[in-house]
């Protein structure tokens, strides 16, 4: 499971032609790689869908221009999660999900920005 020590919107862009959130999280446990989570405004779930996730490796001495020429991001969105003994892929993405939302207010901020869209 993925603990969130921090998050915020990086910027707007988009995701197959749909307007979408780029999400820099910043893990909660030591050796977690932080993450970039692509959000869509979705009505079917909490109003949100995660569509995409990139580890964020990331070093500022090799990758100053926030490219992938280091192979500094990688699509964990569908081997992110593993699952557990409790828990199905599935439930600890949708965990992760809900957590992501709820996190300081993030949500808020997600509704602002869809908002301002043209």
């Amino acid at each position: 499971m993925y603990y969130i020590k921090d998050a915020k919107i990086r910027r707007m862009t988009d995701y197959d032609g749909a307007p979408c959130a780029e999400v820099g999280v910043l893990p909660g446990a030591v050796g977690d790689s932080a993450l970039l989570v692509y959000i869509v405004e979705d009505q079917r779930e909490e109003g949100y869908e995660i569509v995409r996730i990139l580890t964020n490796d990331a070093d500022t001495a090799t990758d100053w221009f926030d490219n992938n020429l280091h192979d500094a991001f990688k699509d964990v969105t569908v081997s992110g999660f593993t699952g557990s003994t409790v828990m199905t892929p599935e439930d600890e993405r949708s965990k992760f999900q809900r957590e992501l939302l709820i996190f300081g207010d993030l949500k808020r901020q997600l509704g602002e920005h869809f908002r301002q869209l043209p």
